[in-house]
């Protein structure tokens, strides 16, 4: 197998790949799990046999470097293949961050709305919802504006009644945007 001076001779790579092919092949197999892909990985150790002319001292040599070399090509084949799996793995998340990002463009979009709609409202009922929607409480929200805590109540009130009516229709679009 190994030629005089420690150089293979090209006539005998066909012998030592007859003789170690199927061996490798196997051998390949317990770390991946396609066998053409394996068998495409020992051909590329034999083509690198070929196109580098490496030297061996003798045959448990060359068979030490025939399964290191294996070996290590099933691991960059491994590692290459965990890369392809965490760019899937991106893309799908990114997807789903579109989804996220979708939802919350769709709630900015609802607040700006809302907003606007109170800008509507008549000067008091606009001073109470912005106060109850920065989480005060309707005693708050009346010693704060200095007015009687039912008149908090019936001004809220009445400013719900108007808010939802404008909003009416558009539960309906995003209920379908939502879908």
């Amino acid at each position: 197998m190994v030629a005089e001076h420690n150089i293979i001779v090209k006539s005998e790579l066909r012998k030592m790949f007859d003789t170690y092919y199927e061996a490798l092949v196997k051998y390949a197999n317990r770390f991946l799990i396609l066998t053409d892909e394996c068998e495409d990985l020992v051909q590329d150790v034999f083509v690198g046999l070929w196109e580098k002319e490496n030297t061996f001292p003798d045959e448990t040599a060359l068979k030490v470097f025939l399964y290191k070399s294996v070996r290590n090509k099933c691991y960059n084949v491994i590692k290459h293949n965990k890369v392809k799996d965490n760019y899937a793995e991106n893309i799908v998340m990114s997807i789903e961050d579109d989804n996220l990002f979708l939802n919350q463009i769709l709630e900015e979009e609802i607040v700006r709305l809302l907003y606007r709609a109170i800008d509507v409202l008549p000067e008091r009922k606009k001073e109470i919802i912005k106060l109850s929607l920065k989480g005060l409480t309707n005693s708050e929200i009346a010693e704060e504006l200095d007015i009687k805590l039912q008149t908090v109540k019936t001004l809220k009130s009445q400013s719900y009644t108007i808010l939802r009516e404008q909003f009416r229709d558009l539960s309906t679009i995003i209920y379908f945007l939502l879908i």
